[in-house]
């Protein structure tokens, strides 16, 4: 009954896709992994934990993995020591492998940088002390002139900018979990663990090849942090492309560019960050059309900018364009950055135009193309840095297969671009009186901006699917890899749905009850084994849980956890977070705790004075207090998170809040069987059962007696111990002892009776007031006990039950055949939506 990927998925090469993002919203990381489906690869994409979203997710079909950075070498780069890597001995270092690659012994490497960095800090420090307010300047020349120094050694840009070996480490860890056969690097935040991880593997005697992707051009970038972090990013970059397999980049110019500076024997291969040619109109529940979402007229101008909204590029100066464009209306379509949202609407309040700016959130890059095309055109505002000169945004070619005009800055490639191909204005970086003009003079000419579009050459080469076979001709060369029979299919497989709600049973085993009884009522099951997070985090195999992951997120509709497990081991955080993921996908979550003691026992004692346990010795009494609480505690504390408990004990139902009480399912061979051997049919003396349970002194002496009575009167008796029985053993017997103080009655009693076998115990009130049948238990207590118990064995052997076997099944089949149990989970969480 457990969900796995199909056996071929097994046989593709696996690609692990690094990036130093979250990765929503990264268009160009999204398409290229349907790409390498597309061309036959299993692939899991790698990014960074982020406060927006989940550790584990999904991309059609894809798994996604955000990893955490620690930074522990950035924090302590100051006190001059090393922070070993997690995970790797001494004997198998990777970070060692990757000195010994660069045929330079690693002590060497290490003592020069030591004693360079000692030199040069007890010199600033001395500057700083000596100066006063003229340290600052002073010291930072001395820096930068040590940062130089360090980072032309080898490996030297780890210390420059300690913040990359926490790169470094963090995706080492996660290669060495994931055990990918190729690996494909977006940008540079991935790249030392890439090259580190090669080569370790390489002196194993295994080649993993890996691919570097420069999205920008890495020179011309402004990077957050000091002056150290370009040297270092700048070092890493001129160092480690040289162990690439391969080089991949976004523009023909900046291929020329990156061969040129780092003396490339081949020309790094051009891949346009193109939209694809296919459009996914997304679910009108979802999101509309960017023009009704705007609620506009045909008629309105509105003009787009799709992508991360940042002053550095422009997105401030089309605000201000705005005062000089009356009846003009801009949607902004990109990241949830507060920030900068803020400060757009401030600046459009400060000019009046408030009522014309429209922030939207990002749509899959297969939507986008669909979202926009309404639009009258799309802008890029880019302003002046070495990087943006050399750029084309992804956006433009977003415009363009959407059928859009453009207007643009007058950055050198992108303003290239637009008049080569005559399909928009050109206006002059940062003045916002030039951006209006430049609208002006396309809104005048918009026709012929849009036959230029639709018409020319443009459309058909600014497609993924042009750019595409540069990257699928890479990796093959690279590992060779069949097409998938379903190459359009990103998924790890599907599953087979059957009608009603699919649940996915995690914690629990394949032939586990309620998922038989959940296929038999309620629609489709599948059960996962799960993993203890507390013991795993960090430690389960990593492909197995993100499989596992993955066929919930495509199975089910019901998600219950059987207790305090994961279905990702820790990997997806906490188990509060892995249900807080769910719920944000839709699903419904629970806890199913069976029989599970929930209540503490003073709580249950002031409800039930008569509670056997009011009976026992103090030091019983914390005894069992104790194991109360190791197993309930975590799960009641899942309650704020607002995640349902479901219980078979109507006693904890009863006193906890947010606790529900269900009937157990009966499901497996023994259950409602006809052919279940009595010792009336034999001829044999009946067996009274005493099931093992919670009991006071008083009931313990009452059963003892009767053990002694019934068996002096040639009757069988049995009292298995707790750790060697299970409640279906139930139907072996012919009448069965339940718990005689709590009330209700036991799991055991229901299989008793789907045999048609007579329970004794203590009638209780109907389980939070529903309106059940009544159930043929025999009342007792334990001053009645004994007589009660030998009177029906008397009546067994002679054949004189009353019916009470036939109303027994009858009551099991009516409320413990699984039918009232999906029913009231059902009714449960569909009341919490």
């Amino acid at each position: 009954m457990t969900d796995s990927a199909p056996r071929e998925s097994a046989l593709r090469p696996h690609m692990v896709m690094l990036v130093g993002n979250h990765v929503v919203g990264d268009s160009r990381v999204e398409k290229s992994a349907l790409s390498a489906v597309k061309a036959g690869y299993r692939v899991t994409i790698v990014g960074t934990r982020h406060r927006s979203t989940f550790h584990i997710g999904e991309y059609s079909g894809i798994p996604i993995y955000r990893i955490p950075a620690d930074f522990a070498r950035h924090v302590t780069s100051g006190q001059w020591k090393e922070v070993k890597p997690r995970r790797w001995s001494d004997d198998d270092d990777p970070l060692a492998v990757w000195g010994r690659a660069r045929d330079t012994p690693v002590w060497s490497i290490r003592s020069t940088v030591d004693r360079l960095d000692r030199a040069t800090h007890a010199v600033r420090t001395r500057i700083e002390k000596q100066l006063d307010d003229r340290a600052t300047r002073a010291a930072d020349a001395v820096g930068q002139v040590r940062d130089r120094a360090l980072a032309a050694l080898p490996r030297g840009w780890r210390r420059v900018w300690p913040h990359i070996a926490d790169y470094e480490d963090a995706f080492l860890d996660v290669l060495q979990r994931l055990k990918p056969d190729i690996i494909h690097v977006h940008d540079r935040h991935p790249l030392p663990g890439a090259a580190a991880y090669a080569a370790w593997q390489r002196s194993r005697g295994q080649d993993v090849p890996w691919v570097y992707d420069a999205h920008e051009w890495l020179p011309g970038q402004e990077l957050p942090g000091p002056a150290a972090a370009r040297t270092g990013w700048l070092a890493a970059e001129a160092e480690l492309i040289h162990h690439a397999d391969a080089v991949l980049t976004v523009s023909d110019e900046l291929a020329t560019r990156m061969q040129q500076r780092h003396r490339l024997k081949e020309r790094p291969g051009t891949v346009i960050n193109a939209p694809a040619v296919t459009r996914t109109p997304m679910d009108p529940a979802v999101r509309r059309p960017i023009r009704e979402e705007c609620g506009l007229g045909p008629e309105t101008p509105l003009f787009v900018y799709v992508g991360k909204m940042s002053e550095r590029r422009g997105v401030l100066i089309m605000v201000e364009s705005l005062s000089l464009l009356p009846d003009t209306h801009i949607a902004f379509i990109g990241s949830r950055d507060v920030a900068i949202r803020q400060r757009i609407m401030e600046r459009a309040e400060q000019l009046g135009v408030a009522d014309r700016v429209h922030l939207k959130d990002y749509v899959p890059s297969s939507s986008v193309t669909w979202y926009i095309e309404s639009a009258t055109a799309g802008i890029s505002p880019l302003l002046s840095t070495p990087a943006h000169q050399l750029a084309i945004a992804t956006k433009i070619s977003e415009y363009v297969q959407a059928g859009l005009p453009v207007i643009v800055s007058d950055m050198r490639a992108q303003a290239a671009f637009v008049r080569d191909h005559a399909i928009g204005t050109v206006y002059a970086a940062e003045d916002p009186a030039d951006l209006a003009a430049a609208t002006r003079r396309l809104l005048e000419g918009v026709d012929g901006f849009r036959r230029a579009v639709h018409e020319g050459e443009v459309r058909t080469l600014q497609t993924w699917d042009h750019a595409e076979q540069v990257l699928i001709h890479t990796w093959t060369r690279l590992c060779v890899t069949q097409p998938p029979v379903h190459a359009t299919d990103a998924g790890a497989g599907s599953v087979e749905r059957a009608a009603g709600s699919a649940l996915d049973l995690v914690g629990a085993a394949d032939r586990d009850p309620l998922a038989q009884v959940w296929v038999r009522h309620g629609g489709s099951a599948v059960t996962h084994i799960g993993l203890e997070p507390s013991e795993t985090a960090g430690d389960a195999d990593l492909p197995e849980v993100l499989a596992t992951w993955s066929a919930i997120n495509r199975h089910a509709d019901v998600v219950l956890y059987a207790g305090w497990t994961s279905a990702g081991g820790g990997d997806d955080g906490p188990v509060s977070s892995e249900m807080r993921s769910l719920l944000a996908r839709g699903k419904k979550v629970g806890i199913w705790t069976g029989s599970a003691p929930l209540v503490d026992p003073r709580l249950l004692l002031s409800a039930h004075p008569h509670h056997p346990l009011a009976q026992w010795s103090t030091e019983q009494l914390t005894r069992y207090r104790r194991q109360v609480h190791r197993g309930s505690r975590p799960l009641l504390e899942l309650q704020d998170v607002g995640i349902p408990l479901f219980t078979t004990d109507a006693v904890a139902a009863e006193i906890l809040t947010d606790v529900h009480w269900v009937p157990s399912p009966l499901a497996g061979p023994r259950a409602f069987a006809d052919n279940v051997a009595t010792a009336q049919a034999d001829g044999r003396p009946p067996q009274i059962l005493i099931i093992p349970a919670l009991r006071s002194p008083q009931e313990l002496a009452s059963l003892d007696t009767l053990d002694k009575t019934a068996t002096a009167a040639g009757f069988r008796v049995a009292r298995p111990r707790a750790k060697r029985f299970h409640p279906s053993d139930a139907v072996f017997s012919d009448i069965v002892v339940d718990t005689l103080s709590t009330g209700g009655y036991s799991e055991a009693a229901a299989w008793a009776w789907s045999a048609g076998r007579v329970v004794v115990g203590r009638a209780g009130t109907p389980p939070c007031g529903l309106d059940l049948r009544e159930s043929p238990l025999v009342a007792a207590d334990p001053s009645s006990v004994v007589e009660t118990v030998m009177d029906l064995a008397g009546a067994h052997a002679s054949g004189q039950l009353d019916g009470l076997d036939i109303a027994g099944r009858a009551f099991a089949e009516s409320v413990h055949d699984g039918r009232l149990t999906v029913q009231r989970i059902m009714t449960v969480l569909d009341g919490l939506r």
